[in-house]
């Protein structure tokens, strides 16, 4: 079994990423047959399947099996909860990591509610864990946990979600870098993590009007790799094609998406040398990071935002503070999901209140879009949450079909048929106890 895995591994390495997935395939099958010969699994043969079942949960993503990878993914979650049930408290870390790697599998379906459910959960879980064990192992978990839940946010979510998570993840990785420096073979995991954590910082500051902290971050994210004046940039791109494509593509991404913006503060110099080198590097990548940047102003307005422009249209009587606030703050740290809004037991309660105001913005899609998938966000949280799930139904499903069809008439107002379809997976959802007790007028 560890020969297979090392195979795996090394062909993994290589980018043979579907030779290594019958390796992989093969050594859980291996396990489960001693399990089943020795009359059950000992907590080593647990730690084995676990850490076999998530590295196959990632090949299986990277070859396009995005069902089978969740199933994989599943099987190492049961097998380390198992572990953590007994007593071994260092399986919490590793449940942290198969929730994330799900998550991305989810979104990477189309189920983008599932996959911020996902991460969310995951975030929960693992703020509080600094006190219970080693600081600078709960940083870098931190650390990697919210790089990934701003990726995850980055297409629907608030941006400043999306902005806190990725500042936090530069911050603890800085904060620690003598240590990440030691780390070995790690340390170029982490250092990528900054790099594309710092990107993110730098295109949503960017996009929020914040052009010189953009540029902080922005000299974060090249400074993993070069010196702001550097000028041997032909040798490092001929070093830098050999690095593995995902460090690769990061390195580009940053390089480009700095070159667009030290063109905007008027240095012209600087800003051809970072896009040359990035055109150099990957074309690709490169071109689709350039074609990205113009339309960085205009993205998505934050929560806090959108509830102030609520407020504008209809009156402090239907957008009254205790509503407001469930917007945040566009200077907010230390939020990085939905459900931080409010407590757990006011999840539903907080999405009806939002749904109402959706309810009056009927002639305004861009502030139903925004506000009324953060009440879908909070109406799916609290169902997750619920313990009788049939009562919860009674009690919210119809106000939650009423807003996803608001919701859905928004989204078809700005053409995006792929959320359509996913709110429509979510009306079903409601449909399974709203039918029998609504007619389609609500009476």
């Amino acid at each position: 079994m560890a020969e297979l895995e090392m195979r795996a591994l090394s062909l993994f390495r290589q980018g043979r990423t579907a030779e290594a997935v019958p390796l992989q395939e093969r050594a859980v099958e291996l396990v489960h047959a001693v399990i089943d010969a020795q009359g059950g699994a000992i907590p080593d043969d647990l730690l084995m399947l676990g850490s076999l079942q998530y590295g196959l949960g990632s090949s299986l993503r990277a070859v396009g099996r995005p069902d089978d990878a969740l199933a994989a993914l599943g099987a190492a979650e049961g097998a380390y909860q198992e572990l953590l049930d007994s007593g071994r408290r260092d399986m919490a870390q590793r449940i942290t990591d198969v929730q994330v790697r799900r998550a991305r599998t989810l979104q990477e379906l189309g189920r983008v509610t599932d996959s911020m459910l996902e991460m969310d959960r995951a975030v929960q879980a693992t703020l509080p864990g600094r006190a219970h064990g080693d600081g600078f192992e709960h940083d870098m978990g931190l650390s990697r946990l919210l790089f990934t839940n701003a990726m995850v946010l980055s297409r629907y979510g608030d941006p400043n979600l999306v902005l806190s998570s990725a500042d936090a993840a530069v911050r603890l990785i800085m904060s620690n870098g003598l240590r990440v420096n030691m780390l070995g073979d790690d340390s170029d995991y982490y250092v990528d993590v900054l790099r594309s954590a710092a990107t993110i910082a730098m295109r949503e500051h960017a996009g929020q009007g914040r052009a010189e902290i953009a540029a902080a971050a922005g000299k974060i994210a090249i400074g993993t790799w070069a010196e702001a004046d550097q000028s041997e940039f032909p040798s490092l791109t001929g070093e830098m094609r050999a690095l593995p494509p995902m460090y690769r593509t990061s390195i580009t991404r940053a390089a480009a998406y700095y070159g667009k913006l030290t063109d905007a503060l008027g240095q012209p110099d600087l800003s051809a040398r970072y896009l040359d080198f990035a055109r150099g590097l990957d074309p690709v990548v490169a071109d689709t990071a350039e074609q990205e940047w113009p339309g960085i102003a205009n993205g998505p307005m934050s929560v806090a935002t959108a509830m102030q422009q609520a407020r504008a249209l209809l009156g402090i009587e239907h957008v009254p503070d205790e509503v407001l606030l469930l917007g945040g703050s566009d200077d907010t740290r230390g939020e990085y999901t939905t459900s931080q809004r409010c407590p757990q037991a006011q999840w539903a309660a907080s999405a009806r209140q939002l749904a109402r105001i959706v309810a009056q913005l009927e002639q305004h899609p861009k502030l139903v879009s925004r506000i009324g998938f953060e009440a879908h966000v909070l109406y799916a949280s609290s169902l997750a949450a619920a313990k009788a799930v049939t009562a919860w139904h009674l009690a919210h499903a119809h106000d939650w079909m009423l807003l996803i069809q608001d919701l859905i008439r928004s989204f078809e107002h700005a053409a995006d048929e792929a959320m359509c379809q996913e709110l429509s997976r979510w009306m079903d959802v409601t449909n399974t106890v709203v039918i029998p007790f609504h007619d389609p007028h609500g009476h």
